[in-house]
């Protein structure tokens, strides 16, 4: 396999594990998690150690909603990382001046990573100077989204910064897209 095709596969299942982390979470919000079966002592046996794990981190509904809440923005800093990953693998070079939707799109991508890469558990917004701390114009579907990243430098990320979830899905289809036609 090219580095390409790698890359576009780590994509799919990067964001495969999104989807059941996000789905889980709705589980474990919706307390159709059996706690008490879940919470139970698991002691795990391979050939050169064991890995014990006791009762109690997961006792209550709040610790398990905010364990499934964390693992999705783990799962969605990951998807973030292969994003970018395969913007490099197809050749796809940063153009910080450029506000070509195409280009924005790239950039975009770089800065959801970024806000991922040093604090995955809690991630915050690291734009720096007016190439990145801006309003974009992302290509897509059939239009032109534009999200506004301005004011964002330093704050706590949230999923309602990009657009939500399911236009984190359409970043990914045109992403693929574009690397696509690069090859």
């Amino acid at each position: 396999m090219d580095d390409i095709a790698l890359a576009v596969a780590d994509v799919e299942q990067a964001f495969r594990q999104l989807e059941f982390a996000i789905k889980l979470m709705c589980y474990c919000e919706l307390d159709h998690l059996d706690r008490v079966v879940f919470d139970s002592d698991l002691t795990l046996r391979f050939e050169n150690e064991n890995v014990g794990f006791p009762t109690g981190n997961f006792a209550t509904l709040e610790s398990v909603v905010l364990a499934s809440q964390i693992q999705v923005g783990v799962s969605f800093g990951a998807s973030a990382i292969v994003l970018d990953t395969a913007y490099n693998a197809a050749g796809t070079r940063l153009s910080q001046q450029s506000r070509l939707p195409a280009d924005d799109l790239r950039a975009f991508v770089y800065m959801v990573r970024c806000a991922f890469s040093h604090k995955i558990a809690a991630p915050r917004w690291d734009m720096r100077g007016p190439d990145f701390a801006r309003e974009f114009s992302l290509p897509l579907e059939d239009s032109i989204a534009i999200v506004n990243l301005s004011e964002l430098n330093g704050e706590i990320f949230d999923y309602d910064h990009i657009g939500g979830f399911a236009q984190w899905l359409k970043v990914k289809t045109a992403v693929l897209q574009a690397i696509a036609g690069t090859s």
